[in-house]
């Protein structure tokens, strides 16, 4: 019986990410043994694998501030991505027509996590509530604490 409870794997968004991550992991796995391709080819597989990563551990945060914070990291790798691949394009290494395919992958995920960060700020500010540090309870109340070592913990 499958798990019917909603997760991160349900996502729309997430499934994508794990798509593109994939036709990277294909595209790095075809390029030549020369001294730049496997630099170069590294980089997009690292980046294009955080989006998905980032997107899991956001949807696990307990408050919007911290999915929105995981969501915007995963923006900054997909567009991270999107570099690469021009890169490697540039580079002679990727065709043109895979380049504008992978492209049009990364931007159509820039522009869910964008909508989806701005719901989770519309949101956060229609409930009112901000997620903030608490005083520092460890802290020595005791007056000139703060200069004696092993005052704060």
């Amino acid at each position: 019986m499958a798990d019917e409870t909603y997760n991160y794997r349900k996502l729309v968004l997430w499934q994508k990410a794990q798509e593109l991550t994939l036709e990277i992991v294909n595209l790095v796995s075809k390029l030549p043994n020369d001294r730049v391709a496997p630099v170069l080819g590294r980089q997009p597989l690292r980046s294009a694998s955080l989006i998905g990563a980032n997107v899991a551990e956001g949807h696990g945060r307990f408050s919007f501030a911290a999915h929105r914070n995981h969501l915007s990291i995963a923006k900054g790798s997909a567009c991270e991505t999107d570099g690469w691949l021009d890169l490697l394009r540039r580079s002679g290494y990727l065709e043109d027509v895979d380049e504008a395919r992978l492209h049009n992958a990364c931007q159509e995920i820039i522009r869910m996590l964008t909508a989806k960060i701005l719901d989770l700020q519309r949101r956060e500010a229609a409930s009112g509530k901000r997620v903030r540090e608490q005083p520092e309870p460890y802290m020595a109340d005791v007056p000139g604490a703060v200069d004696q070592p092993g005052s704060r913990f």
